[in-house]
């Protein structure tokens, strides 16, 4: 069995991948586990697993404890990480290594998703990155901003009079303040992908010409309130970065 993972700041994600597609989608929040102890509870839930190829944004010393556990296993190891040019995508990071290896491989899911398409990826997790895609694989570059939770907790932070804030029913005529912050912090976070959305979107039809079309994708774990709550269109593809992982099995 082939397993797919993809390890965040946050949480593990998990599919199985055969030949008819991805299949048994899995997510869990480590919960104050070390990365590699959530990781090697999930192996042993599937005893069956011959080939792992996994994405993570933990640093070299979780690749080295990731190999050594799949050394130890006996399980082939496919590590997928940020490179010049693979699967038809060209990166044109400065230094392409330093490209996050999520986005590279939500990237690579997006061109293989949509070849031939202009795209936008945005990928809302801890942190939330949008990236430009030219519909011949070239990656543009990109931005980074706070996830949905941070807008809130940094506010928190540093305002003595301020402890909750809550995501739940947002309203822009907020009735109380932990409502007031959720709801700003939501409505922020739209506004802000929205708005530099677009700005990549001008960009791309200066440089291809006015009638492109450029799909907006959406993914990562709270792609769907995301989307519930923008006002321009977006396509949501939740499991776009498994969807890339899967180009990188080489068997």
């Amino acid at each position: 069995m082939i397993l797919l993972v993809d390890m965040g700041n946050s949480r593990l994600k998990s599919a199985v991948y055969s030949a008819s597609g991805l299949s048994d989608f899995h997510s869990e929040p480590y919960d104050g586990r070390k990365a590699i102890e959530c990781l090697n509870e999930h192996l042993l839930q599937h005893s069956d697993v011959t080939d792992l190829a996994l994405v993570s944004v933990r640093g070299k010393g979780f690749e080295a404890d990731v190999r050594e556990l799949c050394q130890q296993s006996g399980i082939k190891l496919h590590w997928a990480g940020s490179v010049a040019e693979a699967h038809g995508v060209k990166n044109q990071y400065r230094l392409p290594e330093t490209l996050g290896s999520d986005r590279f491989v939500a990237l690579v899911g997006a061109h293989h998703l949509l070849p031939n398409e202009h795209c936008i990826v945005v990928d809302c997790g801890t942190a939330v990155t949008i990236d430009g895609l030219t519909a011949d694989g070239e990656f543009s570059g990109g931005v980074i901003i706070p996830g949905l939770r941070l807008w809130g907790d940094s506010l928190i932070q540093r305002a003595d009079q301020l402890n909750e804030h809550r995501l739940q029913h947002p309203e822009v005529f907020a009735k109380d303040t932990a409502q007031a912050i959720g709801s700003g912090s939501l409505y922020g976070l739209v506004g802000a992908i929205e708005g530099i959305c677009q700005r990549m979107q001008d960009q791309l039809e200066a440089r291809f010409g006015s009638e492109i079309h450029v799909t907006r994708i959406l993914c990562g774990g709270d792609a769907e309130l995301i989307a519930e709550h923008a006002q321009s269109k977006f396509q949501l593809q939740p499991h776009l970065v498994l969807q890339g992982l899967a180009q990188f099995v080489d068997c």
